[in-house]
């Protein structure tokens, strides 16, 4: 029953509505509001209190499928005050930062907090994930994007500061980035991670790419440099008709990973 009962939307619910071109439409729901649209409105009231997946119709009689939205659908709709780390690359970043349930992780910056949400969710109840921003309302903005996805949460410390300076936390698990300069936070990283800690930095520019890898290069302490970068093609598919997609998510950013290792010995 109690699994059921979560399938069942309710008041303060998100849910993800879809018209018959699949087009995507989240909302906040509340007993008071409607959603409105070209294909007519329909109260929150029609939504809270039915199941996941069922069909509603718009006052003009469209129908409208409902979801709760995945995380997925949640990160692409909700509030941002800057671009988001998709998911096509957030499934990659933590997957080379090597992030596991009771992880010690620290983020930089929050951004709108895509992968703050992906983070706390991976690292669990007995991980840990702090996350910096230099900016308060983008620090902000991600406490509360992560609040409104998971109001339970307890494994998240939001602080503002800038992480080039000092990393104040020791033993860390997993150093994630995403910086316009991240070469300068190299000697930073290699205070706060533990041996075999993962060094991650997420970058637009190939040129920012070479300066990070140069620093990291000439650091004794990292090593197992690699960099790459992650394309995302649909397919249609309708019988034996099957190509790919004419639009792609195409070139988001560069990532750059490496370890943290005993210091090199120096050559004789």
């Amino acid at each position: 029953m109690e699994s059921f009962n979560k399938q069942i939307f309710q008041a303060g619910d998100f849910a993800v509505l879809y018209d018959r071109r699949s087009r995507e439409y989240m909302v906040h729901l509340q007993e008071s509001d409607q959603f409105e649209s070209h294909i007519g409105n329909l109260n929150h009231l029609e939504i809270i209190g039915k199941p996941e997946g069922s069909w509603l119709p718009t006052t003009t009689g469209h129908l409208l499928l409902a979801f709760k939205p995945t995380r997925f659908q949640y990160t692409l709709n909700m509030p941002r005050v800057a671009t988001i780390v998709y998911p096509k690359d957030q499934g990659s970043i933590t997957t080379y930062s090597n992030i596991l349930p009771g992880a010690k992780v620290v983020e930089a910056g929050s951004g709108s907090g895509s992968l703050t949400i992906t983070l706390s969710e991976m690292v669990g109840k007995n991980g840990h994930v702090d996350s910096y921003d230099i900016r308060q309302d983008m620090s902000l903005t991600a406490k509360s994007n992560l609040q409104n996805y998971n109001p339970g949460y307890n494994n998240v410390s939001f602080h503002i500061g800038d992480v080039s300076e000092a990393i104040p936390h020791h033993n860390v698990d997993s150093l994630i980035l995403d910086l316009p300069e991240p070469w300068n936070v190299v000697d930073s990283a290699a205070q706060c991670l533990k041996l075999g800690g993962t060094f991650l930095s997420f970058l637009p520019n190939i040129s920012q790419v070479s300066d990070l890898v140069e620093k990291l290069k000439k650091h004794p302490e990292f090593s197992l440099i690699s960099t790459i970068e992650i394309m995302e093609r649909s397919w249609d598919i309708s019988g034996r008709t099957m190509r790919p997609s004419h639009r792609m998510i195409g070139h988001t950013g560069f990532i750059t990973t490496t370890r943290k290792c005993v210091p090199r010995p120096k050559k004789s």
